[in-house]
């Protein structure tokens, strides 16, 4: 990895060279409260004071809500399919480290198992750019080492206040620095003053959840119905907390063919294990019949499946889930009760 410094100024003739080639999409304040990442003009637009946003922007991106898979036709003898594969240049500016980590668990999941073209295609062609946000009230990446990550960027900016201290990840980065800016080697005092902004900066996450000794825990409580009931008792099953996840994947694909029935298209959508129907099969059996199953279905995904699978838990604590949810059900106050219920 290169270590490079930019003066302050110099951002501003960074972002407008890049939109000048690029499809750009960064962070804009949309109304009093609210910030998202939109397709950006110009410079001015940007906006990197913001905390969160509802969904994650690699997500958004990368694995929209609705898309379009492949487009068919039923031919006599043959049916002809037609990837619908995007191709175009896109830079991801302003990401926050906590969905860099989200996004890192889903190039995980689209390419181990099973190769998902799609999603890769557009992975391949996004150009991200980090920068350390600041944390929201409920964000505790901190304390799930997500607020630091040193992967899936090619730039990644942390303001020191009188310069930009700049972490190049690929070569693709270092062509951008080389070719759109002027920047400099980081030298020594650079170093410090960017440890010294990490030890700030990780103290700026004031919400706390040990998750030493939970991966057996929750073993211990896994048939605890009781308790379980008590966690969910206020849950509408509205899967909310999954759609603002940056690291929840599941979807459903449904086909729709035209009226004249020779031709259709492939979808996909967003689906959560958190809906009744999700777990509803052939023959009207549903495998989570009670919101207490999902929610200890959504923990264990969460918390332990992945952290078996990836050695890395599926959370990045974000905080999106905790400020979604219309029952105020809290991830990390539950694993706290987990962990108490079993005297650790």
């Amino acid at each position: 990895m290169l270590y490079k410094v930019l003066s302050k100024e110099k951002l501003g003739e960074l972002v407008t060279n890049l939109l000048s080639n690029y499809e750009f999409y960064g962070p804009k304040k949309i109304d009093k409260v609210t910030h998202d990442f939109v397709l950006i003009e110009n410079f001015s637009d940007i906006d990197l004071s913001y905390k969160k946003t509802t969904i994650p922007p690699s997500k958004k991106l990368l694995f929209p809500s609705y898309e379009n898979l492949i487009n068919y036709k039923l031919n006599k003898d043959n049916v002809e399919v037609l990837p619908n594969l995007e191709s175009k240049k896109r830079i991801l500016f302003g990401v926050a480290p906590w969905d860099i980590n989200g996004m890192n668990f889903l190039d995980k999941i689209f390419s181990i198992d099973y190769l998902d073209n799609n999603y890769l295609m557009k992975r391949k062609n996004l150009i991200v750019i980090g920068f350390d946000v600041e944390p929201s009230d409920n964000n505790f990446a901190a304390a799930v080492n997500a607020e630091y990550t040193n992967k899936g960027f090619d730039l990644y900016i942390t303001d020191l206040k009188d310069r930009y201290f700049i972490r190049v990840g690929s070569a693709t980065g270092n062509f951008i620095i080389n070719n759109f800016t002027t920047a400099v080697d980081a030298k020594l005092k650079d170093f410090e003053d960017y440890n010294r902004f990490l030890d700030v900066y990780r103290k700026k996450f004031k919400v706390k959840i040990n998750l030493d000794k939970f991966y057996d825990s929750f073993e211990a409580v896994y048939s605890n119905n009781e308790l379980w009931d008590k966690l969910a008792k206020n849950c509408f099953s509205c899967g909310s907390c999954n759609l603002v996840c940056p690291t929840c994947f599941c979807f459903n694909v449904k086909d729709e063919l035209m009226l004249n029935l020779k031709e259709g298209i492939k979808k996909r959508e967003w689906d959560s294990c958190m809906i009744s129907d999700y777990g509803l099969v052939a023959g009207g059996h549903n495998f989570r019949p009670t919101n207490s199953n999902r929610l200890k279905q959504r923990y264990r995904c969460k918390l332990k499946t992945f952290a078996e699978k990836f050695e890395s838990i599926s959370c990045v604590g974000c905080g999106r889930c905790v400020d979604a949810c219309l029952a105020k059900i809290n991830i990390y106050e539950d694993v706290n009760t987990i962990k108490k219920e079993v005297g650790v």
